[in-house]
Order: C-alpha cells, then sequence, then structure tokens
C-alpha cells in the first residue's frame, strides 16, 4: 500500500518533460518544402479499421498522429479510422493507474503515448498490460537509448517517437562581445562553462541560464545520462545521492552558478522564461533538439542562435558530451480488441517509413529516434535561422550516442527528494553532505 501512495503521489507531482519539451515544436517550420503528401480523406464505402489514441500536445503529438494515419491509409489501409484524444501526460497517467488497478481496462486506447522517464515504472509495477512488440519492431534501427527505456527481461514494449537529444544553445553575438567563439565552447567542462558565463554576465549584463534553482535537477539528468548513470544505487531502486560523483559534481556546479548569479531564477517554460530567452534576456538555454521552435519563432533572431553539445564531467569515467532531455514513445494495450492492427499500423508507419519522418520534421520539427530517418535529405538541410547549419542532421547524429539507461521506478521520486533540500544548499544553510544525506532519507521514506 505504502508503495502504491508513493507510485500515485509520484505520477501526480511529476512535470511532463515530455509535454514540455515538445510544447513549443509547433511554433515553427524549419525551411523546406513538403511536396505532395496523403490525403487525409477516408472513403466511406468499405470495412473500416479504427483505432483510438490517447496523447497530448495539439502542436505536435497529435499532428503527427494524424499525419501517421495518412501514411498508412496510403499503404493499404484506405478505410482506417484513428480517433486521436488530447489527454495530458499526467491524466494519462492517473487514468492507466486507476485502470490498472481496478482491473477494469476497457475504457482506454489502443494506443497511448507514454513519457519515457515513466516507462520502466509502468512496465514493471503493471505486468502484462503492455503489448510485447518485439517480433514485430527492429529495435536496432531506433536510439538504443531510446529502446532501453521500454526493454524488460529483453522484450520492447514501446515504439520510440521523438528524439530529447540534448545541447546548448547560445547567443553567438552575446558570446562574441564576451571573446568566445563556437571552438571555444565545443569542449569544455562544466565549471568551465561557470567561468565563461561568468564572463558573458560581466560584458554583457545578460543572465546566461534560465531555470529555478531549486529545480536543476534537470541538470543532474543530463549529466547522468551522460555518463551512463541515474540515480540509484547497483540495486537499481535505492537512492545513489551522497556516493555518488556525477550528482556531487552538479551540484557543486549549480552551486557556483547560484553565488555568480548567472541563473534568472524563473520556469524556463513559463511565458517569463521563453520571454526571457526569445528576446535577448538569457544568452543561453541547454536543452533538447525539441527546444529549438522555441527560438525560430522570432524572426528578428534569425542568425544569432548556435548550438554546441553539453558540457562534459571532470574525471567521471565513461563520461560523454552526448545526452537526453524528455521523449516519448508509443505503447498498444495487450487487451486491446484490435491489438495486431494497432501493432501493425506503428510498424508499418513509425518503424520503416522515411517519407513520414521527413514530413513530420518540415512541419512538427520532430526529429526522430528512427536511425535510417537521420540520412534523409531533410535532415541534411541547411537552416538559416542557425548560420546554415545542420541543425537536425547534428542532433541526430549526437542522438545516436547517447548512452543507454535505465530510469527505473523511481525517477521522479528521487527528484522530488533532492528538489525538496536543494534550495537550503544553495542558499548555504547546509553543506552539501547533509543535503545529499536527507535528500536520500527523504528519498527511502518516498520510495518504500
Amino acid at each position: 500500500m505504502k508503495k502504491w501512495i508513493a507510485l500515485l503521489l509520484a505520477v501526480m507531482m511529476a512535470l511532463p518533460l515530455a509535454a514540455c519539451g515538445n510544447g513549443g515544436a509547433g511554433n515553427s517550420t524549419p525551411p523546406s518544402e513538403s511536396g505532395d503528401k496523403p490525403s487525409a480523406n477516408v472513403p466511406d464505402d468499405g470495412a473500416a479499421e479504427e483505432l483510438t489514441v490517447w496523447c497530448w500536445d495539439e502542436n505536435f503529438n497529435i499532428p503527427i498522429m494524424e499525419t501517421a494515419a495518412n501514411y498508412y491509409r496510403e499503404a493499404g489501409h484506405p478505410n482506417f479510422k484513428l480517433n486521436i484524444v488530447n489527454v495530458p501526460e499526467v491524466d494519462l497517467e492517473s487514468r492507466a493507474i486507476t485502470a490498472f488497478t481496478s482491473g477494469v481496462s476497457d475504457g482506454l486506447p489502443d494506443i497511448y503515448l507514454m513519457g519515457d522517464y515513466s516507462a520502466k515504472n509502468f512496465l514493471i509495477s503493471y505486468p502484462g498490460m503492455y503489448a510485447d512488440l518485439t517480433d514485430a519492431i527492429d529495435a536496432s534501427k531506433f536510439a538504443p537509448n531510446k529502446t532501453a527505456c521500454y526493454t524488460l527481461d529483453g522484450r520492447l514494449y514501446g515504439v520510440p517517437l521523438d528524439s530529447g537529444s540534448a545541447g546548448m544553445y547560445y547567443r553567438v553575438d552575446l558570446f562574441e562581445q564576451a571573446g568566445y567563439t563556437a571552438e571555444d565552447l565545443e569542449d569544455i567542462t562544466w565549471f568551465e562553462l561557470v567561468e565563461i558565463a561568468k564572463k558573458v554576465k560581466e560584458v554583457t549584463g545578460k543572465y546566461v541560464f534560465v531555470f529555478t534553482p531549486c529545480k536543476g535537477t534537470h541538470y543532474m539528468q543530463i549529466a547522468l545520462q551522460s555518463a551512463g548513470q541515474w540515480f540509484y544505487g547497483e540495486d537499481g531502486e535505492s537512492a545513489n545521492f551522497v556516493n555518488n560523483e556525477v550528482i556531487r559534481q552538479i551540484c557543486e556546479v549549480l552551486k557556483a552558478m547560484y553565488d555568480a548569479d548567472v541563473i534568472y531564477p524563473v520556469d524556463y517554460w513559463s511565458s517569463e522564461g521563453v520571454a526571457g530567452i526569445q528576446n535577448g534576456d538569457v544568452a543561453a538555454h541547454i536543452s533538447a533538439v525539441w527546444y529549438a521552435p522555441t527560438l525560430t519563432a522570432v524572426d528578428e533572431m534569425s542568425g544569432k542562435w548556435g548550438y554546441v553539445r553539453v558540457p562534459k564531467l571532470e574525471g567521471i569515467e565513461g563520461a560523454t558530451q552526448y545526452s537526453n532531455i524528455g521523449g516519448s514513445s508509443w505503447v498498444v494495450m495487450e487487451n486491446s480488441a484490435n491489438k495486431e492492427l494497432a501493432i501493425d499500423f506503428l510498424a508499418t508507419v513509425f518503424a520503416g517509413n522515411l517519407e513520414f519522418y521527413e514530413q513530420i520534421l518540415t512541419e512538427q520539427a520532430a526529429v526522430a529516434t528512427y536511425l535510417p530517418a537521420a540520412d534523409s535529405e531533410a535532415y541534411q538541410q541547411e537552416v538559416p535561422f542557425f548560420n546554415n547549419n545542420k541543425i537536425y542532421a547534428d542532433f541526430a547524429e549526437w542522438g545516436s550516442h547517447i548512452p543507454e539507461v535505465d530510469y527505473g521506478a523511481n525517477t521522479s521520486i528521487a527528484e522530488d527528494a533532492l528538489r525538496a533540500v536543494l534550495q537550503d544548499y544553495l542558499d548555504g544553510k547546509i553543506e552539501l553532505d547533509d543535503m545529499l544525506s536527507q535528500a536520500e532519507s527523504i528519498y527511502a521514506m518516498q520510495a518504500g
């Protein structure tokens, strides 16, 4: 019972990163011509094949699914009908929990979108609820870090959607004023980034980062995944904060940023946070490829933004400059009366249609984790906004190197535990060891 309460609290309190990440994806369309694409018209004659899908985001996931339905009709299913229901991620998860625990799953859809950080939680907690896709989907054609989220006991239960391949966006003009070029940012550590940020703030008067400091755990996630680690000990369940060198290092980085006053201290997805980045009050932002449309939405900033890989950790074995933020994938309900149709739909379009991936890239800026798509012409386009760099090809290539991580069942509990005490550490009220020890205790109580 205790574990169930913790799980429910985690779901209700979790910030939907995938939804946040994709929230701005429909704001701008990269320069490209879509060409002739399948029609959305569905013939009235003949027997209909029908599926229901739950997902969120009217600017990203929903239009992507609508496009996928068009391609499936063109693939030999002219009477295919797709009922797409817009359900926020947190609501979707709570509905699924209610259905699974009550044993009444009749109201669930055939397919729904699952946030990657939640995947292992649901697969472990509710065995037998999701269809095994191992024999229908070639997992080797997707980025390994994505399929790892949906692999349990060697079996695959999800079809990856968007990439959360991470990088640092920065204002080229502001960094140049402080004396820094792109080459100066290519191969730096987190601590070196703090020193650069100090100089940029001193010269330009601009903040360099934007986030609520006590919620800086997303930086921990970026750094942990770059080293192929996560919040847990060797058992994959208990907290490993005190003795985790990655978490300790990023806490020190966050404290150095906070003390240097280089953080614009608002939620980066709030209207104030987005405005700070778009109007030039903030000089950089570490995020995923799905954040690019938030920048390109402001035409007058064209040519002023660049991007590099995320900073690297110091002295951590296996550390890289490749990481992930957010992302989501499609799962099929095992008890769906239309399970075989649902699997065939996902396999036909999401696991094999390159033209589909080109279209959603040009229309929704959706960088895929389907590896063959990265070689398509659409991904090789030079984007004027980013000084004619091939941003989509670059982020897709980075995504293929992201270390695999098992997010386990308690990611949100770990984040909440650290956030509960992080501000006291930043304010100098407690030492790092005390903060991490307290966070471990909070985690233990919540995880049960």
